[in-house]
């Protein structure tokens, strides 16, 4: 008879020496809080990135390049990438080398350039790297969670960041678009950046290193973030983000001293991938500078164009954020502002997320235009610094703050009608590509006028290429 059998309506004591334990099966089926974040922080990825494939989809119904940016990696693309091999360079006005290696991937590799299922693939893949690396930052700043219930709500937390960009509507179409670097730059930073602080973490604990484990954290994580820091110039954006990082971590990091050889040297070299391209873009960036003729046609003025650009940036947010919106970026100052006070210490890592959202505005605005993607880096950011906050408060408080966010941008139907409404001006475009190509292959002369300059430039490009279908 088992402990706890009842003898004439009474419950019999437990012989001595012996401990009631719960069944072994009753505690398999509850795993850890650790676990359970982790399984959780999965299916919160898959939720969030499932929603930015629907609010993206109506671009799979486009079926030829777009006359922004696509025509460009259609028709060039291997030139550039060419020039990139021979010169480390294959613009004269900008650095931004992985960039032109994810255009020439994604419109000359699978069915492309004559097809989009490729290039769909390669944004699909895009989306998820920005979903995870999102995700993954807030998870490795958030404290362990205290049970169960918190380690449910802490990857609902984590998932806020990733869940504010894809349900702006003016992000849903940078998403969709093929050519926004934005998605790149901030989510191949987030990932490879997240991945390589957990390859540090492995060499920092005093356990047998898994080899395997870790060669593939250093390897995915290198890649993807030389991916995001070369996607373009506002990468250097990133250092009060990693001096934040590297003051809070400084008690993990004492325990470098402790290692041996081996680890020391490969500690050393994950230094060495984050440090060396950001120096290369510091360097590239400054000679580019130096020549005094930039992007757009804007010049270095001794910081006049970044003030007028920042005003300019400022009075177009409005046409980029809902009021909602807006109260995010305020909710993440005051929250951030509020939890400092309440502990009475700072959170260097939320100050370093501001503050690199801040820097990155500093750097577009010197471009002296103002278009969307370029606020997708620090609203992400923004979203990151509130989820670091509200992850400090009670849990009540934390579920109540995610309610009140995912009621406040979900079902997102605004953002799937502007990515629609965009969809069909692509087709629009591909469909007047393929009217002047008959045109001109039939002899008519065609004359364009009161177009832009790269709108007539992209017209004449495809109108070339549709004429010679089987030529890249």
């Amino acid at each position: 008879r088992g402990a706890g059998a009842r003898v004439r309506g009474r419950r019999r004591d437990p012989p001595p020496g012996r401990v009631l334990t719960a069944s072994p099966l009753s505690v398999a089926r509850l795993p850890s809080p650790g676990v359970l974040r982790a399984w959780s922080l999965v299916a919160v990825a898959v939720a969030v990135f499932g929603l930015g494939v629907w609010l993206v989809s109506p671009r799979f119904e486009i079926d030829s390049p777009s006359l922004v940016d696509d025509w460009i990696a259609v028709t060039q693309g291997g030139e550039e990438l060419g020039e990139l091999i021979r010169h480390g360079n294959a613009e004269e006005q900008r650095f931004r080398p992985s960039w032109t290696v994810w255009n020439t991937l994604q419109w000359h590799t699978f069915d492309a350039p004559d097809g989009l299922v490729g290039p769909n693939a390669w944004n699909l893949a895009r989306l998820a790297i920005l979903v995870a690396g999102l995700m993954l930052v807030v998870a490795l700043a958030l404290p362990p969670p205290r049970g169960r219930v918190e380690a449910g709500v802490h990857a609902l937390v984590a998932g806020l960041p990733a869940l504010l960009v894809v349900t702006v509507p003016k992000f849903a179409r940078d998403l969709a678009r093929f050519g926004t670097q934005e998605p790149l730059l901030v989510g191949g930073m987030a990932l490879g950046g997240s991945l390589l602080v957990l390859a540090a973490r492995s060499l920092l604990r005093p356990t047998p290193l898994p080899r395997a484990h870790f060669a593939a954290l250093l390897v995915a994580g290198s890649v993807l973030w030389f991916a995001g820091v070369y996607q373009k110039e506002t990468s250097l954006a990133v250092l009060p983000l990693l001096a934040g990082a590297l003051v809070a971590g400084r008690g993990r990091l004492r325990g470098w001293r402790s290692l041996n050889r081996t680890r020391k040297r490969a500690l050393a070299a994950i230094g060495v991938v984050v440090a060396l391209p950001l120096a290369h873009v510091a360097i590239e960036s400054a000679r580019i500078a130096a020549r005094g003729d930039l992007v757009y046609g804007a010049q270095v003025d001794a910081g006049r164009g970044i003030v007028d650009g920042l005003e300019l940036l400022y009075d177009w947010s409005t046409e980029v954020f809902s009021l909602t919106a807006r109260r995010v970026v305020i909710a993440a100052l005051v929250l951030t502002a509020l939890v400092a006070l309440f502990r009475r210490r700072l959170d260097l890592v939320a100050l370093g997320v501001l503050g690199t959202g801040a820097l990155s505005l500093v750097l577009a605005a010197q471009s002296g235009v103002a278009v969307s993607r370029y606020y997708i880096p620090a609203y992400a950011l923004a979203g990151v610094a509130l989820a670091l906050s509200l992850a400090r408060l009670p849990v009540v408080l934390q579920a109540i703050g995610v309610v009140g966010l995912a009621l406040a941008f979900l079902p997102a139907t605004e953002a799937r009608t502007e990515v629609d409404a965009w969809a069909v001006e692509e087709q629009a475009g591909g469909a007047l590509v393929e009217v002047l190509a008959d045109l001109d292959a039939n002899g008519c002369p065609v004359a364009m006028a009161g177009i832009d300059q790269e709108t007539s430039l992209a017209l004449a490009a495809l109108v070339s290429r549709a004429e010679r279908p089987g030529e890249d």
